[in-house]
């Protein structure tokens, strides 16, 4: 018995290693010899026969690991059978200049929506190229439900006269539609008023980097908040003091621009990490649970 399950054993993970190894020669062809994958179609014809005889398992553990926007839409040119298999990935990333070189006639924003659109329920959505708050509201009509992390640069910081004018709603507040995420992490964030949004029941993590906000929008964010576990603050302006009350907070990261006289009150009874950068005034009345401590401010007070 030991020996007939060690055969198959070796058979199969033989079947897998030969599976891979025309998967990674057809992706290579396909991301950087497209001249002589289209001058043979004899071999394409092979390698697309042998790629829709994969196991169902093993095609989608590789799925799994395809995220990128740019290697998912070579995939669709693998066959059929992995087309069709498309719908079921959980994540797609959209790097900076992914979006640049679109075909004719259709804009950014729509290829992005059209490739969100064809998945049956996407995870994890990130978004570093440029998009307006039109756009990100129509994605997340979409996925927002099934979404449960959400990463966005959002430049607002660059868009700052014409975001005071905006009359349609902002980006901050489309991100409502994804209420039931569990991480959000923004980056060149905007807030001169709080987003309306209503309570994020399961979000853990919210991180914000490249911050301009008002005392008051901060206030109406955490609470709209209220289960974090973990919160990130870095390069934050327009803060003189910050209260955070949030019970269930383990970690918490600080970083605040400026002469360094900002204070900041915390309470958290499960807190186990801070750090802090900016602040020459600090209480954390509840501090049992606390096991790393940083406190830095490069003004010197």
């Amino acid at each position: 018995m030991i020996e007939l399950y060690g055969g198959i054993e070796t058979k199969i993970i033989t079947r897998v290693f030969n599976f891979l190894t025309l998967f990674l020669s057809l992706l290579f062809m396909l991301l950087f010899r497209r001249d002589v994958f289209e001058s043979d179609y004899r071999q394409f014809f092979f390698l697309s026969s042998a790629m829709d005889s994969l196991p169902d398992a093993i095609l989608q553990c590789i799925l799994s690991h395809i995220c990128n926007a740019r290697d998912v839409a070579c995939c669709n040119c693998v066959s059929k059978r992995w087309k069709e298999s498309m719908i079921y990935i959980k994540t797609l990333y959209f790097p900076r200049n992914s979006l640049e070189n679109t075909s004719a006639g259709e804009s950014p924003e729509e290829v992005v929506k059209r490739m969100v659109s064809t998945v049956v329920r996407l995870e994890h959505l990130t978004v570093y190229s440029p998009f307006s708050s039109s756009g990100l509201a129509s994605w997340l009509s979409l996925v927002g439900l099934s979404l449960s992390q959400l990463e966005l640069r959002l430049d607002n910081l660059a868009e700052e006269q014409s975001y005071h004018h905006q009359q349609s709603p902002s980006k901050l507040e489309c991100i409502g539609a994804a209420r039931n995420l569990k991480c959000l992490k923004l980056w060149g964030v905007l807030m001169p008023r709080f987003p309306k949004w209503d309570v994020f029941e399961n979000l853990r993590t919210l991180e914000m980097v490249g911050v301009r906000l008002e005392e008051s929008a901060l206030i109406a964010v955490l609470q709209s908040c209220p289960y974090l576990r973990r919160f990130v603050l870095l390069g934050c302006e327009g803060v003189r003091t910050i209260s955070i009350d949030l019970p269930y907070l383990e970690e918490c990261k600080l970083d605040f621009y400026g002469l360094g006289n900002c204070s900041l009150t915390l309470t958290s009874s499960k807190i186990v990490s801070l750090e802090v950068q900016g602040c020459s005034w600090i209480r954390v009345p509840e501090s049992q649970h606390l096991r790393n401590l940083s406190i830095s401010n490069s003004a010197g007070n």
